[in-house]
């Protein structure tokens, strides 16, 4: 039997060559884009998995309530370790940790900038992270050690074997290896180079670990076992609801971390687990897609098949025998259409990870990988031959072989309620690129308040602030220099923030969060910032007790002009800044003040004019860089690439919606190909007697064309108002954002149509030409 099944679907396949490729191209495509969808979800799923650990651990969030509205943050202060490790039993072990950004690392000649974070030995206690060599709990308890991943280790010293090495961190003080461990994977939320005692932090700031007033630090625990989280909370906003203020501290799953990290009034609201959601449909759709075609095209052929089901089923097959026949050929289809699918998604990996921004990798040796590939394949197969089979297998055999099976009309409506389907899944993802796009261009185009293409930012490490003065001389000895300047944030994002500021007139419904940030003299210069009020930072003055605002600060404290004088707290206004975009540019600017720092800064700034020279301008400033911080690698990079950075977001979801886009489309016309090719077959006399009484070419390739659109307008007409009321959804959670215009959906509608007329004007043409002599001698 399984030998009979296997000669019939070869014969068929071999027979029906157009048949087989257009069913195999987008079993294919749709499998590909499948297959590397399931990639990224798998990838998404297992984020943190590696911890062998992950579902005791919790890190400490922070419910701050302010103007009505619950603000959710993971920052908490660094008393509040103490407080649960001395008061709650519960907790197994706790740790804080400080994200310390880029440390500058030295080893005889070698000198690089390294990913660190302080973290106490608990850290490592909580987190499962290989070892490879040394103690890393030991390691850090020690405010002489250092913990290093293996990727460092090789860098400096070409291999794991580095315990006992010693680095000079920040040109500041000599660290022994104490531990090596192994390269962070890329699944994980938390991720570093170096891991440097927290101890070495308080000893840099005394008394640090004791306050409550400074949210920096993150914290992170291990809950006992049998302990309920909820009762753990109510424990824990008892232990600190005298010390945190209206804010109450909770411990949320670290399983949750990277997928559900989106609050939304102090409650869990989402995150990426939306967007793998949303990838799983958007693959589900795929390839339901490329099951239609197979669906549209089995039906439409099953007049030919007809006979051969009469014959079967006179000489004894049942219909059990006849579905099984008709599945086991959309099965060899499938199977066929998987080796061409991993083939595809292979090949595309790179390109779809450079477009994505991820990291994906197809892992042959992984049988959970194949498991999944081929079930994904099967079901596939099942699905795109399902009705086929059921339809096809229920023809009647004295009918059949009378030749009075005829196509009735509702296998007609049937197949053009397919075509329908593939084609409006197509138009709403053509019309949801065209508006993410413009929404990704309008608010690029948005001015930004300053110029940031030819301003030059280097990050500042150890003792190099203490050179700044000198940095500074030597730089503005350059030609092409316009100004320098520093900053404790880079522009494009400014992370600290309070709403303890005062000023005349504050109410009490006035607690909003200020950002702000600490600034060297010429900082509005050298931004290229504009002045609504007042002046900027300068020598002459010294300003030391002085700040900046912006005009949404000014505006939400109700401040009246003259604002150049007005005290907050007890530093008094010099200036008002224009507002300029930083942190998210889809959302309307915060508030900002801006106070005078002649100490540590993190960003040396410098404006170069912009006359095409920046590469022998900034060669200069690197030797100029070196002659007065000796012993500092020079790093740089231009602002305006920061600020690209924001955009890859919805870049990524932009080039990931075109593609699925176009290939929807692809696999919708391979489809649309293949009904219009038997379509011609089955009308070719009608076509000839028409020609013999006068009919043209053009109304003849009119009458075939027309009947196959109607589908595409009607799927155009489902998918307009579907796309707009999903746009809307997404474009109203961004203050900026592009209004919905007719031209967007006309543009999508117009496309589907000349892509789909283009398809079918093939097969129509062609038919409207054939000889009429050749199509009717058979009467």
């Amino acid at each position: 039997m399984l030998k009979n099944y296997f000669t019939a679907t070869l014969r068929g396949m071999t027979k029906n060559r157009l048949f087989t490729f257009v069913n195999i191209s987008g079993l294919s495509i749709g499998l590909a884009l499948g297959i590397i969808f399931l990639l990224f979800v798998k990838g998404e799923l297992q984020y943190d998995r590696f911890h062998t650990n992950l579902s005791s651990i919790y890190g400490i969030m922070v419910n701050d309530p302010r103007e009505n509205v619950i603000y959710t943050g993971r920052t908490t202060t660094p008393a509040l370790a103490t407080a649960i490790r001395e008061g709650l039993p519960e907790a197994d072990h706790v740790a804080r940790m400080v994200t310390a950004g880029d440390q500058l690392l030295n080893t005889g000649e070698k000198s690089t900038y390294e990913n660190g974070l302080y973290a106490e030995p608990d850290f490592l206690r909580i987190f499962r992270f290989t070892v490879i060599a040394g103690d890393p709990v030991a390691a850090l308890s020690d405010p002489g050690s250092i913990v290093i991943t293996s990727r460092t280790a090789r860098k400096f010293f070409g291999s794991d074997d580095a315990v006992g090495k010693v680095f000079m961190h920040n040109q500041a003080r000599s660290l022994k290896v104490g531990a090596v461990l192994q390269d962070i994977p890329q699944n994980s939320t938390i991720r570093f180079d170096v891991i440097l005692p927290y101890r070495l932090a308080e000893l840099q700031t005394p008394g640090i670990s004791d306050r409550w007033d400074y949210n920096a630090m993150q914290t992170f625990i291990t809950l006992k076992p049998h302990v309920d989280p909820n009762v753990f909370n109510a424990k824990l906003k008892k232990l600190v609801s005298t010390r945190y203020g209206n804010s109450t501290p909770f411990a949320y799953p670290f399983a949750d971390f990277h997928l559900r990290s989106r609050f939304k009034n102090g409650q869990p609201a989402g995150g990426k687990i939306q967007v793998v959601q949303f990838t799983i449909i958007v693959g589900i759709f795929v390839l339901l897609l490329a099951c239609v075609n197979f669906m549209n095209l089995a039906t439409a052929r099953s007049a030919q098949r007809a006979k051969e089901v009469g014959v079967r089923k006179t000489l004894g097959a049942t219909r059990r025998q006849l579905v099984w026949q008709f599945l086991s050929e959309s099965m060899a289809m499938a199977l066929l259409a998987l080796i061409a699918g991993i083939l595809l998604a292979k090949l595309s990996l790179h390109g779809m990870n450079t477009l994505l921004n991820t990291h994906l990798t197809m892992d042959f040796t992984d049988w959970k990988l194949w498991l999944a590939i081929t079930g994904l394949a099967l079901a596939t197969g099942l699905i795109a031959g399902s009705y086929p089979a059921f339809f096809i297998s229920a023809f009647r055999p004295v009918k059949v072989l009378k030749g009075q099976i005829l196509p009735h009309r509702g296998g007609t409506l049937f197949r053009r309620g397919l075509v329908t389907f593939q084609f409006m899944i197509s138009i709403f993802l053509i019309i949801s690129t065209i508006v993410i796009f413009r929404q990704q261009r309008y608010v690029q185009q948005l001015p930004i308040g300053y110029d940031p293409e030819n301003l030059v930012d280097i990050p500042t490490r150890g003792n190099m602030a203490g050179k700044y003065d000198a940095i500074r001389e030597a730089f503005l000895q350059i030609p092409g220099v316009q100004g320098v300047s520093a900053g404790n944030d880079n522009l494009v994002g400014y992370g600290g923030a309070t709403n303890d500021l005062t000023w005349p007139g504050k109410t009490a419904d006035q607690n909003f969060m200020v950002h702000i940030s600490q600034v060297q003299y010429d900082w509005m210069k050298t931004a290229g910032l504009s002045l609504v009020e007042g002046r900027d930072f300068s020598r002459e003055f010294g300003d030391t007790l002085g700040c900046i605002l912006n005009e949404t600060a000014v505006r939400k404290m109700g401040l009246k002009p003259p604002v150049v004088g007005t005290l907050i707290g007890s530093n008094m206004v010099i200036g008002v800044v224009k507002d300029f975009s930083f942190n998210d540019p889809f959302e309307t600017t915060a508030p900002l003040a801006i106070f005078l720092n002649t100490g540590t800064l993190n960003h040396i700034f410098v404006r170069l004019v912009n006359d095409g020279q920046w590469q022998q301008q900034v060669a200069q400033l690197e030797a100029a860089f070196k002659k007065a911080a000796p012993g500092f690698p020079f790093e740089f990079h231009f602002t305006q690439d920061a600020q690209e950075r924001k955009f890859e977001g919805i870049r990524s979801t932009w080039h990931m919606i075109s593609v699925v886009g176009t290939l929807a489309i692809i696999i919708s016309c391979l489809g649309l190909l293949g009904l219009s090719t038997f379509m011609a077959e089955k009308r070719i006399r009608e076509i000839g007697i028409r020609k013999v009484f006068g009919a043209s070419i053009t109304r003849l390739w009119f009458m075939l064309s027309a009947d196959l659109m109607k589908p595409v307008l009607l799927a155009f007409l489902l998918a307009a108002p579907l796309a707009a009321w999903a746009m809307r959804i997404l474009l109203d959670h961004m203050d900026y954002r592009v209004s919905l215009s007719w031209w967007m959906f006309m543009a999508a509608g117009l496309l589907a149509a000349i892509v789909a007329l283009l398809t079918v004007s093939y097969q129509g043409i062609k038919a409207a030409m054939t000889n009429p002599a050749d199509s009717l001698k058979a009467e």
